[in-house]
């Protein structure tokens, strides 16, 4: 049988092993990989309470897409539907309709496929074509809108960005039609944390709507901003279902929703936005029932744990963590502004610090990155989405168990890093 170098196999083994010898080769492997907690450049919740990974552990085997045998959990996973959807101000609370999800990216998919069935109707009806659907959306989207474009059929009509915060709204308007099955905005994008103008879009929109007639919504996708902004001290943007042609809007639950990977939610404006057409019915497990996902088993344990996240902390506690995230980044933002080596690019809404270096003369960003991965700590390096240089980022979420000590040690090294290298360089 052959063997990799830490002596487990490549193929699948003729005879099985001890539990405890399995355990310990498979967390020798893991023990190379690097530390979930000091991994910033990830969104992704990395720790919780002792109860919530007891209650996780306790409902791992139970497949929620069981609803007769395990309707308990059917009936909590509507209920945070309920919840969510009341935090985003649904404006009729007895027509929610939502889904929990895998994550963002099949939250993503299934909310642009109803806005898409809803246009192909709506063209229907007034006889018009409906073999040319476009989505309008901004090039700091997530790739998952990109990929919902080339598997659904669907002309992505994709508005570059000329910079790091100017929004490209004018171009989004002009780019909109009567085969606009919706429009894309970002509350928080991954690359610079920042948040589209989403009130201003609305009433743009609104306009073109009532000189064309015609029907086009907006999806939000709030995957990072949306266990944010609710919490927020100063929340004076209105970019949820306060807004007319706001329809559908994701969020990650295991992002800044403080739950493990994977779970996102995707709630509709009413339930008259989700078309029943698509609204699968089956009964593979002894009783009929009906869904609307892109998949069909998954586990019930992280919908169990968005719920205890919710009534463990509430609107209060929610409060607590998020505006302590904020804080924390923006002394981040401040030590790095001090030291006159960095340039921070964020807009500071969000426990996001996003940041590139600033130099005029070439420091090698990837050997900037593998000395921090040295001291264990991992940064991404990425491009932002954009026709314009430099374009080379660095990004810090900071997350509930980013404490004040971890801050000054990051803060230290970075500072010491750039130090070095320019000393080399020079």
């Amino acid at each position: 049988m052959k063997k990799n170098r830490n002596h487990l196999p490549d193929t699948f083994p003729e005879k099985g092993n001890k539990a405890a010898k399995v355990y310990n080769a498979i967390c020798s492997e893991l023990a190379m990989d690097g530390d979930v907690h000091l991994d910033l450049g990830s969104f992704s919740t990395t720790k919780m309470h002792p109860y919530a990974n007891k209650l996780i552990t306790e409902q791992l085997g139970k497949n929620f897409i069981d609803y007769g045998e395990y309707a308990q959990s059917k009936k909590i996973h509507d209920r945070i539907v309920a919840l969510l959807s009341g935090l985003l101000n649904v404006p009729d609370p007895h027509s929610i309709k939502g889904t929990s999800t895998l994550g963002s990216s099949e939250a993503i998919h299934l909310a642009l496929l109803s806005h898409k069935w809803n246009w192909k109707k709506r063209q229907q009806s007034l006889q018009l074509d409906t073999t040319k659907p476009n989505i309008v959306y901004s090039s700091n989207a997530h790739v998952c809108w990109d990929k919902f474009a080339l598997y659904f059929d669907v002309e992505p009509r994709k508005i570059a960005i000329s910079s790091f915060h100017q929004y490209p709204l004018e171009e989004i308007i002009k780019n909109i039609d009567q085969n606009t099955i919706c429009v894309g905005a970002i509350a928080g994008n991954t690359y610079t944390g920042s948040i589209d103008p989403i009130e201003e879009l609305n009433n743009k929109i609104l306009e073109i709507n009532s000189t064309n007639n015609w029907d086009v919504g907006i999806h939000v996708d709030a995957a990072i901003g949306g266990f944010v902004l609710p919490f927020l001290k100063e929340q004076n943007l209105q970019w949820d279902f306060r807004l007319p042609l706001v329809r559908s809007i994701n969020l990650s639950g295991h992002k800044f929703g403080l739950v493990y990977p994977g779970i996102g939610w995707l709630l509709f404006r009413d339930a008259f936005f989700l078309p029943k057409e698509l609204i699968f019915p089956s009964h593979y497990l002894g009783k009929p029932i009906d869904t609307y996902t892109l998949n069909y088993s998954k586990g019930a344990s992280m919908i169990l744990a968005q719920y205890f996240s919710i009534l463990q902390n509430g609107i209060s506690g929610y409060k607590k963590i998020i505006n302590r995230c904020c804080k924390t980044a923006q002394i981040i933002r401040d030590r790095l502004k001090e030291s006159n080596y960095f340039e921070i690019i964020d807009e500071g809404q969000l426990p996001i610090v996003v940041f590139k270096l600033n130099t005029t003369n070439a420091i090698d960003l990837y050997g900037f990155q593998s000395q921090l991965r040295a001291r264990n700590w991992m940064l991404p390096v990425y491009n932002a989405p954009g026709n314009f240089e430099p374009n080379k980022l660095m990004r810090i979420v900071v997350k509930e168990n980013f404490d004040t000590t971890m801050v000054t040690l990051l803060c230290d090294d970075l500072i010491a890093i750039y130090q070095n290298l320019n000393h080399y360089r020079l």
